[in-house]
C-alpha cells in the first residue's frame, strides 16, 4: 500500500499542516505526495476534509493473468 500523509493519523490540519509523531510542521505538497515514513498509521478518513474515503485502486492485469476461452490458432 502507498503510503501519503493526509492518510495517517498522526497528521493535524488547522492554522498548518503538523506531524504530531515527528514534531514537525510539513507542507501541504508534502502531505499529499506518496512517502515512505516508517511512523505511519493508516486511517482511510482523509485529513484534508474530503467526503471520499481511501480506496485503493485495482492492480492492473498483465499478459499473463489474462486467459483464453478454447483454442487459439496461429493462423
Amino acid at each position: 500500500m502507498k503510503q501519503y500523509c493526509r492518510y495517517c493519523s498522526h497528521l493535524c490540519t488547522g492554522n498548518g499542516i503538523w506531524c504530531d509523531w515527528q514534531r514537525r510542521e510539513i507542507s501541504e505538497a508534502a502531505a499529499k505526495a506518496q512517502n515512505r515514513c516508517r511512523d505511519f498509521a493508516f486511517t482511510p478518513i482523509d485529513t484534508f476534509g474530503s467526503i471520499r474515503e481511501y480506496t485503493p485502486r485495482k492492480p492492473k492485469k498483465t499478459g499473463s493473468d489474462r486467459q483464453c476461452d478454447g483454442q487459439m490458432s496461429l493462423f
